[in-house]
């Protein structure tokens, strides 16, 4: 019996425009392909829902046009609210650009997912088959106290799998809030800029514990230089606890184990049209094929080939269907 992935994180509106380059202070540009859009989260879900596995959001939706249009989104998605209301504020957007390197720069507001009140996931049960995503942009708002309580709620005797995208927001958070997160041991998944943020967060941790742990200098190196490589993956594994995935774009990614041996799936190459919602698209095929009982590896290979296809698309949500994720793979999954 297959699972349902549920999302305790943000969605929100993105306003999505490129650019030759992103304009410096005080200059002025012209965009095109300007599109308003169902975000963040949503894209994660959206992705789940493409690979036919049902998907649930708990976060906080506001009340206004920019809720009016995630409402209106997710129950075209079929995606379920299971989360709170807010009567008073509406929810958040952000405004995403992306140059003609198909890289984006985000800016982004805070609307009713960001003020969460503490109980706002207490009605949240997950059941056995079902995989948690945990956003770590949730952890540097108001919403963070709720997301704090679940996790502390769900630690002992926990079943479920959770999945933490901890962002470059990870850099951000509190020593004492970051400590938590290691208790909890998801599967972390990340980028290489956030695995580099991680693991600095981690040597910074070590240098003032008494840890067995401790960062040698060569890697304090590698950590520094920002390079991620075998090494550095199963470093961040070992000191972790946790299952580990990274994405490296068209390289595919590292995926570790505790106790296993550090892989690298590799990646299906692709002439990048949009990044915009890759690592989302990665995540939501991950999430899904875990609710189904998949291997991690196998998962990650299919979301390798999902995100592959997905930058080859303009748009945040651009996550394929199953049929053309197999197509790729030359196989059923």
């Amino acid at each position: 019996m297959t699972g349902k992935v549920i999302s305790l994180g943000q969605v929100i509106v993105d306003l999505t425009m490129n650019v030759d380059a992103v304009p410096r202070a005080g200059e002025d540009v012209f965009a095109g392909n300007v599109q308003t859009q169902v975000g963040a989260s949503f894209n994660t879900l959206y992705a789940v829902r493409r690979m036919g596995v049902k998907a649930s959001h708990a976060g906080v939706i506001g009340t206004g046009p920019w809720a009016s249009q995630i409402l209106q989104t997710l129950e075209n998605q079929e995606i379920q609210h299971i989360g709170k209301r807010d009567a008073v504020h509406d929810s958040g957007f952000c405004v995403a650009l992306t140059d003609a390197n198909a890289e984006r720069t985000f800016i982004s507001t805070r609307g009713a997912e960001a003020y969460g009140s503490a109980d706002a996931f207490d009605s949240v049960n997950p059941e056995k088959r079902d995989v948690v995503h945990v956003s770590g942009y949730t952890l540097v708002h108001h919403t963070a106290d709720a997301l704090l309580a679940f996790v502390k709620r769900t630690t002992e005797h926990r079943e479920f799998t959770a999945v933490f995208d901890p962002s470059p927001m990870i850099s951000a958070v509190d020593d004492d809030v970051f400590r938590v997160m290691l208790a909890y041991r998801p599967i972390w998944s990340c980028d290489e800029r956030e695995a580099t943020l991680i693991a600095q967060r981690l040597a910074a941790l070590d240098s003032g514990d008494s840890c067995d742990c401790k960062v040698s200098r060569d890697m304090l190196q590698e950590i520094e230089s920002a390079n991620v490589n075998e090494e550095t993956v199963a470093w961040l594994c070992d000191r972790l606890q946790s299952p580990v995935i990274v994405r490296v774009g068209a390289d595919g990614a590292w995926s570790a184990i505790p106790g296993d041996e550090v892989l690298r799936i590799p990646g299906f190459p692709m002439k990048a049209v949009d990044t915009n919602g890759a690592g989302d698209c990665h995540a939501g095929v991950l999430c899904a094929l875990l609710c189904e009982g998949v291997p991690l590896e196998e998962a990650v290979r299919c979301a390798n080939a999902a995100s592959a296809l997905s930058v080859t698309r303009s748009g945040p949500a651009t996550c394929p269907d199953r049929k053309e994720v197999e197509r790729l793979l030359g196989r059923a999954f």
